[in-house]
C-alpha cells in the first residue's frame, strides 16, 4: 500500500515538474525569434552569418502568449557584434539581451596590383571579391565607377581593399595651365584665354587671368583645361 502511495506521489511530482517546463519560455524560441528579426532587417539577398551569444541556463523565463519583441540596443543593427533585446510584453512581462555577431559578406574591390601616390585609378587595377565587411574598416568600395579615373592618396599594395580614404578626384586644372575661360548666361557664350592661378578639381571654384584683360575672376573648372563663369 506505501509503496502504491509511493509511486502515485512520484507521478504526480514529474507531471508537476513537466507541466512547469511547459510554462518556461524556450531558449530555441528566444533564437528562432532572433534570427527572423535580424532576416527581415538585413537587405533582401544578403549574405550573412548569424552567432547567437550563449543564454544564461539558470535564468527562467516564464512562457509568454504572446509573439515575442525582438529590438536592437543601439537601434541600429551592423555587422560585427550587437546587444539585441527580446521582450514579452504581457502581465508577466520580461526582458533579456543576448549578444549576436553578424558577419556580412559582400562583393567589393580589392587592388590586383600596386600603386604610387598620386597615379590615376582604372579599370583594370582592380578585383571582385567577397570579404566578412564586419572586419573591415567603414568606406570599403563596392562600385568600381566610384574609383576609375581617380588619384591614389597613398602608396598602396596589390590586394588592399580599397577605401573611401584611399582616392581623391583629379586636379582638372594646375596652377599655370593655359585654359578655355567660357563665360556663359541664359543668351550668351563666349571663350577666351586665360591661366589658372590655383589648382582646381571637376566642380570647384578657383581663379583664373584673363590673357588679354589681365583680369583675375572666379570660375568653376567644367573638365581639364576648361573654366566656366557663370552670370
Amino acid at each position: 500500500m506505501k509503496l502504491k502511495i509511493l509511486l502515485i506521489f512520484l507521478i504526480l511530482l514529474i507531471n508537476i515538474n513537466q507541466a512547469y517546463a511547459l510554462q518556461e519560455q524556450s531558449v530555441e524560441s528566444i533564437n528562432k525569434a532572433i534570427s527572423s528579426h535580424i532576416s527581415a532587417s538585413l537587405p533582401k539577398g544578403s549574405d550573412y552569418k548569424l552567432t547567437i551569444g550563449q543564454f544564461d541556463n539558470r535564468l527562467k523565463l516564464f512562457l509568454c502568449n504572446k509573439p515575442l519583441e525582438v529590438f536592437v540596443r543601439n537601434k541600429t543593427l551592423k555587422s560585427g557584434r550587437n546587444s539585441v533585446g527580446v521582450k514579452c510584453n504581457t502581465k508577466k512581462k520580461w526582458t533579456v539581451y543576448i549578444s549576436v555577431s553578424i558577419n556580412l559578406y559582400k562583393n567589393i574591390l580589392v587592388l590586383s596590383q600596386s600603386i604610387r601616390r598620386g597615379n590615376t585609378f582604372s579599370k583594370g587595377m582592380f578585383k571582385v571579391e567577397k570579404r566578412d565587411v564586419s572586419i573591415l574598416r567603414p568606406g570599403f568600395i563596392v562600385d568600381p565607377l566610384e574609383i576609375i579615373g581617380k588619384q591614389a592618396t597613398r602608396n598602396l599594395n596589390f590586394d588592399t581593399v580599397l577605401n573611401k580614404i584611399h582616392f581623391k578626384e583629379p586636379k582638372l586644372v594646375k596652377r599655370g595651365d593655359n585654359v578655355i575661360i567660357s563665360l556663359k548666361s541664359q543668351n550668351l557664350n563666349i571663350s577666351m584665354g586665360g591661366i589658372a592661378v590655383t589648382d582646381g578639381i571637376k566642380g570647384q571654384k578657383i581663379s583664373v587671368k584673363n590673357i588679354k584683360s589681365q583680369q583675375v575672376v572666379q570660375a568653376i573648372v567644367e573638365k581639364q583645361g576648361q573654366v566656366v563663369v557663370i552670370f
